[in-house]
């Protein structure tokens, strides 16, 4: 089937093209596309760490991306020391139990590097992150027909609630829960190292069915992170460190035997959600709306 057109012939811009927050990560790095970030990153025995226990993907990038006014070496080396912690935490189990550690690939190790960024400036300063998107927003806007444009951000309105949403777009078999369970490591940095680490009510996954919870919780527990099957009917005494598991089609507008309100999740919550696209909750959209709250 021929793709549809519009009425001008011109057919739609592809959905990655309107990935701002990706085109303005690309920007800090001077390249306009993902391939050319990484690829002095894909030569073989980069993967690993170096006797100093740097990343020899960080030595790679700074070798052929110095003089970054955005990103200098000393904070790349900073945010590659985070993701060496967060990989040992996660290596000490997998160590003990005589598994291979962690050796993240190239498109990995770009995952958890954009993570970085964007956490520290989002904690940091939400205002300056809010008004640097709305930039490139701009930017975006000017080469695009008015059909194809974003909308930006309100810089009138509280920044922190408009930006506490991303998603990470990666293959199957890429290794997706590997990346989460840093990416859970990485935001507990973040609000330890901004003070705010009371602030956070729960950590919730939401999985498509149960099958998944129970795999999450056996992965859960191989890489040493607290976490259970949600129980309304308890409360987890770790709540807020570990992680409670739900299916998301058991989220609800009101409590019942096997299904839970999502006014139950009310508070400053951080909510992964696993298969997003097989995880949508149909009806009027507010049960995701509600759990996607995040502290700054």
């Amino acid at each position: 089937m021929a793709r549809r057109r519009r009425a001008n012939n011109r057919p739609s811009v592809p959905f990655n093209r309107k990935l701002v927050l990706n085109q303005w990560l690309l920007s800090l790095f001077n390249v306009k596309r993902l391939e050319d970030l990484a690829e002095p990153l894909r030569l073989e025995g980069l993967e690993g760490l170096d006797e100093n226990n740097i990343h020899r993907f960080h030595h790679a990038l700074t070798a052929r991306l110095f003089n970054l006014t955005q990103l200098p070496t000393e904070l790349l080396l900073e945010y590659d020391q985070n993701i060496v912690k967060h990989t040992q935490r996660l290596n000490e189990r997998r160590i003990t139990r005589g598994e291979a550690p962690i050796a993240w690939k190239y498109f990995q190790y770009l995952a958890l590097l954009f993570t970085e960024i964007y956490l520290d400036r989002y904690f940091r300063d939400p205002k300056a992150l809010l008004t640097v998107l709305n930039e490139q927003v701009k930017a975006y806007n000017e080469e695009e027909p008015e059909a194809d444009q974003l909308a930006p951000f309100d810089e009138t309105a509280e920044a922190w609630p408009q930006l506490n949403k991303i998603a990470f777009w990666m293959a199957t078999g890429s290794g997706k829960t590997l990346v989460m369970h840093a990416h859970i490591l990485q935001f507990q940095f973040y609000l330890e190292k901004h003070g705010r680490r009371r602030d956070l009510n729960r950590i919730i996954l939401l999985t498509p069915n149960e099958g998944l919870s129970q795999q999450h919780l056996r992965e859960f527990e191989a890489a040493g992170i607290p976490a259970e099957i949600f129980n309304k009917d308890s409360r987890n005494l770790f709540t807020g460190q570990g992680v409670e598991i739900l299916e998301v089609t058991k989220l609800k507008d009101e409590m019942g035997d096997k299904t839970v309100a999502v006014d139950a999740f009310e508070g400053n919550n951080l909510v992964l959600v696993d298969e997003g696209h097989r995880g949508h909750v149909g009806g009027r959209g507010r049960r995701m709306d509600a759990l996607s709250q995040c502290p700054v």
